[in-house]
Order: structure tokens, then sequence, then C-alpha cells
């Protein structure tokens, strides 16, 4: 019973964890942390270098001191001087033990610092290797979203209704025009193209008469050029209502 229910508690808040959980984020958060451990890495492997080289100073002061001795030895057995070369062994001993271990203390420390240097040249790679993977895998992220919005849409598009929309208004079109030009053609038909004809041909006659009258009253051609109109004659009518002819003076 009491599995049952911690299992119910899991499903619960796991599933509500798992709702609130941004992969991306997630990923972004997790670069950022490989790449702030990369300081730390450097700051330890800057300590250990730096008892890797007072080792070797160690080991290296040891090794002098070994020098001097043993050419002290040597001197005092020259000399004679037995106990002095005993004192001075017996240092030597001591300084050779000391150097023994100061050369072991010295290759552990070399060798932890060259595994500490493979450690981080290791996880350099792999930093790189998961943030390329990672970088990649968020912009497949990023396609996915535009390739699920797009697929939605054509999920959502119903191609025959379109088409059945763009057929009906195509023909509504066609009726329009078909309309309006019948509309045109029945308005033509209905002028009276002679009466039309006529009155342009009216209105160039005017212009010519017009423009000869300009022509006339600018000085550009003379009225002689007119059409000369025929002297009246005078009939008997008019004669009597004129009266009798004056008669010639009579001789003196």
């Amino acid at each position: 019973m009491w599995q049952r229910f911690m299992r119910w508690l899991r499903s619960i808040f796991g599933g509500a964890i798992e709702a609130l959980e941004n992969p991306e984020l997630i990923l972004k958060q997790a670069i950022r942390d490989m790449r702030d451990k990369v300081p730390k890495i450097n700051q330890n492997l800057a300590k250990m270098r730096g008892g890797l080289n007072l080792l070797q100073k160690e080991f290296e002061d040891y090794t002098d001191q070994e020098r001097k001795l043993i050419a002290r030895v040597k001197a005092a057995l020259e000399a004679g001087d037995e106990s002095l070369a005993a004192d001075y062994a017996i240092r030597l001993k001591q300084v050779q033990n000391a150097k023994a271990r100061s050369f072991e203390q010295m290759e552990r420390a070399k060798e932890a610092y060259d595994k500490a240097v493979e450690f981080k040249q290791d996880y350099m790679r792999e930093m790189n290797k998961k943030m390329q993977e990672a970088q990649l895998a968020m912009r497949e992220h990023q396609a996915s979203k535009w390739k699920a919005e797009v697929a939605e849409v054509f999920e959502s598009f119903e191609v025959g209704d379109v088409d059945q929309t763009v057929d009906e208004m195509m023909q509504k079109l066609r009726e329009k025009t078909a309309m309006a030009e019948g509309k045109l053609q029945m308005a033509v038909e209905s002028v009276d193209m002679r009466e039309i004809e006529m009155e342009k041909r009216a209105e160039q006659i005017e212009a010519q008469e017009l423009l000869k009258q300009f022509k006339v009253e600018w000085g550009i051609e003379s009225k002689d050029t007119e059409t000369p109109i025929a002297e009246k004659t005078v009939g008997p009518a008019e004669r009597e209502a004129e009266g009798p002819a004056p008669q010639a003076e009579s001789e003196a």
C-alpha cells in the first residue's frame, strides 16, 4: 500500500516537474556549468604545478648537499680524520634518505600533475563535443517547432473548400464581366451613328468658316479671294418708281 502511494506521488510530482522543464534552457545552463568548471580546473593545475616545482627544488637541494657531503667525507678520510669522516658519513646518509623520499614524492606529484593535465584535455574535448551536440540539438529543436507549426497549418488547410471558394468567386467575376460587356454593346447599338457623323461634319464646316474669317481679319488672306456677288439688274418697274428721266435742256 505504501509503495503504491509513493508511486502515485512520484507520478504526480514527476509529471509536474516534466511539464515545467524546458530542455533548451536546461541545456544552456549545463553548458554554462561546464564552462564554469574550467577556471577551477586551471586553478587546481596551478597548485599542483607549484607543489611539483617545490619538490623538484627540494630534490635539487638534497642532491647538492649530497655532493658536498661526499666531498667532505673523502677529504676527511684523506686527511686521516676518521671521526670527522664518520660524522659527515652519518649526515650524508640522512641527506640520501631525505633525497630518496623527496624523489618519490616528486615522482608521485609529477604523475598526478600529468594525469590532471590529461584530465583537463579530456574534459575540454568532451565539453566541446557536448557543447556542439547541445547546440545542434537546440537548432533541431527550433527547426522542429517551425515544422510543427507548418504541420498544424497544413492540417487545418482544407483544399476542397478553398478550391470551391476560388471557383465560385471566379464564376462571379466572369458573370460581372459578361454583364458589363453586354451593357456596353447595348449602349453602342442604341446610339444613332449617322447623326453623330453629321454633327461632326457640321462642326468641321463651321471650323473652316471660322478659320477663313480669322485669316481675313488678320490680313493673311484678302477678301478679293471671296466669290464676287452678281450685280443686281434694274427692271422696268424699278425705273417707273424712280420717275421720268430728266430731259435735256432746250437750246436757248
